[in-house]
């Protein structure tokens, strides 16, 4: 507990008044004396009594590099204070707003700076921090400092307060282009194997021609038509595998989120290894939001060899190995060719005739 610069303003009042009246007999400098001794007292047991502030933050949405969060911390006190939240080093508080017991914004009661933001409370209140998502990763708001004064403003202790928030970060994933090895890795899963046959059974409207039996629907007594049906093989899933030198796992994650992301919008099941962990085989927008979280999450260290696709990160760059063929991975990332401005927009009936033809 330590004086406040208004509190050493008013002890140096006291003090000089009562060194004052002692040297010159004034009793009356006795008055500012008294109310320096009253204030400093009761300072003292509101302070002493007062309950440890408590804040709560909310949770933000994971998000890229680049993308804003509100964070919201509610903030409970029984004496005014000055909080102090401090802020990863890849998290970046592009603005606070304090809202105070009343419900107003107070203006000019926030101090941002690249360290945190430092606000100015009566008692109860509100934070909205807009938080600037920079790195990938998983980052902690928090924990706040708060220096407590007591209602008249002589004293002021400070302590630390209990409680984070994490802000989750994905990697920086890019656009893959549509030609390469990667894209012979979808061709190949995505294609049409019909060689293994399962059995016959009667034509129901809607069937494709092409599984029609004609041989088979020729001996049929009554000139009923028969299809053949294929047995479907297991589907598959790809895995991608990443590892990384301690100071290139930003780019492994980053070539390892692409690619699972290229993937997943082929509508393919994805499985994820890497150091820190791995997400089983899936598809469709769970398996996104599990693998990108995984991959802000992920450390350095090396996976074994057993995958469709492995990217590895070091000092020589950023490799990506599909089934035994390597390619640095700036050879599939790129921007994808923007689509001819002056060609009308086709029906599905349309491409569908293309296809056939």
């Amino acid at each position: 507990m330590r004086p406040t610069r208004r509190g050493l303003g008013a002890l140096a009042v006291g003090l000089g008044a009562l060194y004052l009246g002692a040297r010159f007999g004034i009793t009356g400098l006795n008055a500012f004396v008294v109310p320096v001794i009253v204030g400093y007292g009761v300072g003292a047991v509101q302070l002493y009594r007062a309950p440890a502030p408590t804040v709560e933050r909310s949770t933000p949405a994971p998000g890229f590099p680049g993308a804003s969060r509100t964070v919201t911390i509610d903030v409970e006190s029984a004496v005014p204070l000055d909080l102090h939240e401090a802020v990863p080093e890849r998290l970046r508080v592009a603005d606070a707003t304090v809202v105070g017991p009343d419900g107003r914004e107070r203006p000019g009661a926030a101090t941002v700076t690249e360290e945190g933001a430092t606000v100015s409370l009566p008692g109860d209140g509100s934070i909205r921090l807009e938080c600037e998502l920079v790195g990938r990763g998983v980052h902690d708001l928090g924990p706040a400092t708060a220096r407590v004064r007591d209602s008249l403003g002589l004293l002021a202790t400070e302590t630390e307060l209990t409680g984070t928030a994490p802000v989750v970060v994905y990697p920086d994933v890019v656009a893959l282009t549509d030609s390469g090895p990667l894209a012979g890795l979808v061709e190949k899963a995505t294609a049409d194997d019909r060689a293994a046959f399962d059995e016959v059974r009667e034509y129901v409207p809607g069937d494709p021609l092409r599984d029609v039996n004609w041989k088979v629907s020729a001996k049929q007594a009554e000139g009923d038509l028969v299809v053949t049906e294929w047995a479907a093989d297991e589907e598959g899933g790809i895995t991608v595998a990443g590892e990384a030198s301690h100071e290139y796992v930003d780019e492994m994650a980053a070539a390892v989120g692409s690619i699972a992301t290229y993937l997943l919008d082929a509508d393919l099941i994805i499985g994820v290894r890497v150091p820190s962990g791995e997400v089983d085989e899936e598809r469709g927008e769970t398996a996104r939001n599990r693998i990108l979280e995984l991959l802000a999450r992920t450390k350095a260290g090396s996976v074994g060899e057993d995958a469709e696709v492995i990217v590895r990160s070091g000092s020589d760059g950023t490799t990506v190995s599909i089934q035994g063929r390597t390619v640095p991975f700036e050879q599939l990332a790129g921007e994808r060719p923007p689509e001819p401005a002056d060609e009308p927009e086709r029906s599905v009936a349309d491409r569908v005739r293309e296809v056939v033809s």
